[in-house]
């Protein structure tokens, strides 16, 4: 008995230290990252390299494990544990983010910035903050924003006009706008977890899907989906978020180090967004090499391809159609 009593005292120890009130200088945390992209991916090489600076800069206070390659879950499962405290951290699509917070919807529509770099003058500067912040709406603490490209159509037949897409059956992420949007160009759309999405188009369940061009190679899309019409028909921007429960401990530790973990989620954005362009070029040249059939509309099809799909901003009005106006002078 004497050797039990002692047994749970020392385990007792052990958890205070490192769950404990906050007042003792030993205690640290070890909390969970998820990321549904494999190593390699410059979304959880960032992920990596956000948990190591925040290691570093912390003295080992707050350890943050990277489990990436969907080890957690998909999107959906993971925003769900997020909102219940069972996940730390995770990066989301704004496709998966915009259901639970439709706000987002506006970030998303197709042709809504010029380029990369339009986008980047809004989401750093006081819009980009304001929705980092507005998502706590829903339980979640925005951090910071990564780079996803901009979203093409790949397809298991050549497609290289408007014409074309008229009747396909195009897989879209679980989100209606999205589907609108395609629709609007006169294909029919499924919405499709990401990670059948290979098998859908190897059995020619879905004629082609959309995504940018990194996630096409390495997900192996390519394979039997094999021609890529460079549309760009928009730029989906990703967030890093952070649970309520992950940052109510932070803080027990104390404010200084909350306001650490949100320096370091900006370097990492950052960093991820560095590591994109150069995967971005790196694709295009081995999808190329693998004998993926590129098409790049005229720039008078790509403008009746933005006509077609700017049916889809007749439901933004109001503030939203004011804000609309906002992203695109900036």
């Amino acid at each position: 008995m004497k050797r039990l009593l002692l047994l749970l005292l020392v385990l007792s120890l052990l958890f205070s230290c490192q769950k404990g009130d906050g007042k003792n200088d030993d205690r640290h945390l070890v909390l969970r990252y998820a990321d549904n992209q494999p190593e390699y991916f410059p979304t959880t090489k960032a992920a990596r390299y956000f948990a190591e600076l925040v290691y570093a800069r912390t003295d080992g206070k707050i350890d943050i494990r990277v489990y990436g390659n969907g080890e957690l879950g998909g999107e959906v499962q993971c925003l769900q544990q997020i909102q219940f405290g069972g996940l730390d951290f995770a990066r989301f699509s704004l496709g998966t983010l915009s259901a639970y917070y439709p706000k987002l919807n506006v970030l998303m529509l197709p042709y809504l910035y010029t380029d990369s770099d339009h986008m980047w003058r809004v989401l750093d500067g006081k819009i980009g903050d304001d929705f980092l912040s507005q998502v706590e709406e829903i339980g979640v603490f925005g951090l910071c924003w990564f780079d996803a490209g901009a979203r093409s159509f790949y397809t298991r037949m050549p497609i290289s006009s408007l014409e074309d897409m008229k009747g396909l059956l195009i897989r879209v992420q679980e989100n209606d706008i999205l589907s609108s949007m395609v629709s609007s160009l006169g294909a029919d759309t499924v919405q499709i977890p990401y990670g059948d999405v290979y098998s859908a188009l190897q059995m020619g369940k879905v004629d082609g899907a959309e995504n940018n061009m990194p996630s096409y190679f390495y997900t192996g899309h390519f394979e039997p989906a094999r021609y890529f019409f460079v549309d760009e028909h928009f730029r989906l921007p990703e967030m890093v978020v952070m649970s309520r429960a992950a940052r109510n401990e932070i803080m027990e530790l104390g404010p200084e180090y909350l306001e650490i973990v949100r320096e370091c989620a900006r370097e990492s954005g950052l960093y991820e967004r560095k590591l994109w362009k150069e995967e971005e070029q790196k694709a295009f040249a081995q999808l190329e090499s693998l004998g993926v059939v590129f098409t790049f509309p005229s720039n008078e099809e790509q403008e009746r391809i933005r006509r077609a799909m700017e049916v889809v901003y007749d439901d933004f009005t109001g503030e939203n159609a004011l804000l609309i106006d906002k992203i695109r002078s900036q």
